[in-house]
């Protein structure tokens, strides 16, 4: 029974979606051909007359109500009622009142009154009056009511009809509050970029687009556009970051609590939505925040091939906050689950990256096979041998040992692999933190030669000495460094103060001298010391520059009277001493 309702009302809605709505010029009410009735409006009473005797089995009303649209011009039109009723006659009822009431609005009512002199020819005749001036809005709700005239109790009829909506074609393209304009796009996805068209928009106004992340609403990106009514050309690019599904178009018009279209180029697209996982070494924290807003349930799950096994306590329902799961191993084989009502993803955040936290080997030693644990971290692992009892199934002995690796080490457990068979496997998982992945090597062949070490296990010497050896060169070349460019100081201060004190400054004329010219003569000829330095023999005894003084202005006087005097004195005392 409830599905054959639903089936009704999914039927009516197509129907009443589907019809074409009449067009009129003007509106008004007329009834049957050749009688003519008299209209009036007024507001209705609910005070209604008891029937004459017999009067309820002579006299029967019916009705029916549609949508009809006037005019006055392309995209400017208004919706009216459309109510066809039919009476049969009796010499007491005068007419018929019409009446309509929506929700927050007085019950408006229409009087259709018939001659006097033809009532007695009427009687027992159908007549019918038909009205469409009642004037409604998109999508209103009406309660409409046939009744006599005079109101007798108990001869009416009602019926409650819904307007169209905004998704009616009629109405979309003809209604102002309802156009919203048709957007057209190409992408381009090499420049990331949306050429958006619009078309069929509301006449002689701007027109928004922008770009949002559709969710309970629209959320906007920053990506807006105002298109004038002037432009010829309705058509702009709209650059985008991300192709996620919930990513629209959305335009509407320049006017009050105008509707909006959004177009949503990139909906299929839920693929996108899963690259968002992040993990966080130092805390060991694996995360994700959906870009978009939707259901989704986020498991964490061990892949073994093909298929991907849930953990224990591991899944969590979100729809726009983030997902946290913390104190993760991250091993290549844990991975993250993502199901939504309609497709399941799995993404493995550690796989393909080249990095492996810890992992297990085995090595020849003394004729026997040896289990050896490498890792990069200081992980507490649990370690136990097993034996397969299916295809998935690995019955545990009981001597499982628990193993704490410090980091940068290789470390060999104390089990012994000689005396496992064909169906022996090894089982190992991290129990220091809170999501771990079970680790299960069958194939000892597989993991390191015969008689040789595994190429990923490291031996603790081999760790010592690369973090002895790299920091101690790297301190050595930082040495030799400071002390070249010390030397080159050390160089450049001596040459200053020998050439600047001498010979170098005996060309500058007493009343000319500086210590600009000074220093630009010390740079020019500082190259040839330093090199006739290098290039002469150790035996060889450098000549001694002479000593020549600065011969300064008699307005030395002068100097020594005012607050500098002290430096003078040392520059003079300076020079008579080199």
């Amino acid at each position: 029974m409830r599905s054959a309702v639903l089936w009704l009302l999914s039927l009516y809605s197509c129907l009443s979606h589907g019809y074409r709505i009449e067009t009129i010029q003007r509106c008004g009410s007329h009834c049957n051909q050749g009688l003519h009735c008299k209209t009036k409006s007024d507001l209705s009473f609910p005070q209604c007359k008891k029937p004459p005797k017999g009067l309820q089995d002579s006299v029967s009303l019916d009705m029916s109500v549609s949508t009809v649209m006037k005019c006055e011009r392309p995209q400017q039109c208004s919706l009216f009622l459309q109510v066809r009723s039919t009476l049969l006659m009796n010499e007491h009822v005068k007419g018929v009142s019409i009446c309509t009431v929506a929700a927050g609005m007085m019950e408006r009512c229409r009087t259709y009154t018939f001659p006097k002199a033809v009532r007695k020819h009427l009687s027992t005749q159908q007549v019918q009056v038909q009205d469409n001036c009642f004037e409604v809005a998109v999508g209103q709700n009406v309660h409409v009511t046939l009744k006599t005239s005079p109101d007798f109790c108990h001869l009416s009829v009602s019926k409650t009809y819904n307007v169209p909506g905004c998704n009616h074609a009629d109405i979309q393209n003809n209604i102002p509050e309802c156009i919203v304009g048709k957007i057209t796009y190409q992408l381009d996805t090499e420049r990331r970029a949306l050429s958006v068209s619009v078309t069929n928009m509301l006449e002689n106004t701007d027109y928004n687009l922008r770009l949002c992340h559709k969710g309970y609403f629209c959320r906007g990106t920053g990506t807006y556009v105002l298109l004038k009514k002037e432009d010829p050309i309705k058509n702009v690019t709209l650059q985008y970051a991300r192709p996620l599904p919930c990513l629209c178009i959305e335009g509407w018009s320049s006017v009050f609590d105008a509707p909006r279209v959004q177009v949503c180029p990139f909906k299929n697209n839920m693929e996108e939505l899963w690259s968002g996982v992040a993990f966080d070494s130092v805390e060991q924290m694996l995360s994700w925040e959906p870009a978009c807003q939707t259901d989704v349930d986020v498991t964490l799950c061990q892949r073994n091939g093909e298929v991907c096994e849930n953990l224990p306590n591991a899944t969590q329902s979100v729809s726009k906050t983030k997902v946290l799961f913390s104190t993760v191993d991250p091993h290549p084989q844990l991975c993250m689950k993502f199901t939504t009502k309609t497709a399941t993803w799995i993404k493995c955040p550690f796989a393909g990256s080249g990095f492996t936290a810890w992992d297990i080997g085995v090595a020849m030693e003394n004729g026997k096979t040896q289990l050896v644990v490498t890792s990069k971290i200081r992980p507490t692992l649990l370690i136990s041998v097993c034996h397969m009892t299916g295809p998935s199934a690995c019955e545990e002995n009981k001597d499982a040992i628990t193993l704490n690796v410090e980091k940068y080490q290789s470390v060999v457990p104390n089990l012994t692999l000689s005396m496992c068979g064909q169906n022996c496997c090894i089982q190992v998982k991290r129990v220091d933190v809170k999501y771990a992945a079970t680790i299960r090597h069958c194939d000892f062949k597989s993991l390191a030669p015969t008689g040789e070490a595994p190429a990923f296990a490291p031996t603790s010497s081999h760790w010592e000495t690369v973090w002895i050896v790299a920091p101690a060169v790297g301190l050595l070349t930082a040495l030799l460094v400071a002390l070249f460019m010390v030397g080159i100081a050390l160089t450049t201060i001596i040459v200053y103060l020998r050439l600047c004190g001498g010979t170098l400054c005996s060309n500058v004329g007493a009343g000319q001298h500086n210590s600009a010219q000074c220093s630009a003569s010390v740079y020019s000829r500082s190259k040839s010391f330093i090199a006739g330095s290098v290039k002469s023999s150790p035996s060889s005894p450098q000549k001694a520059l002479p000593h020549i003084y600065y011969n300064y202005p008699t307005t030395e006087d002068n100097f020594e009277n005012n607050e500098n005097k002290n430096i003078l004195n040392w520059v003079k005392k300076d020079l008579t001493t080199v």
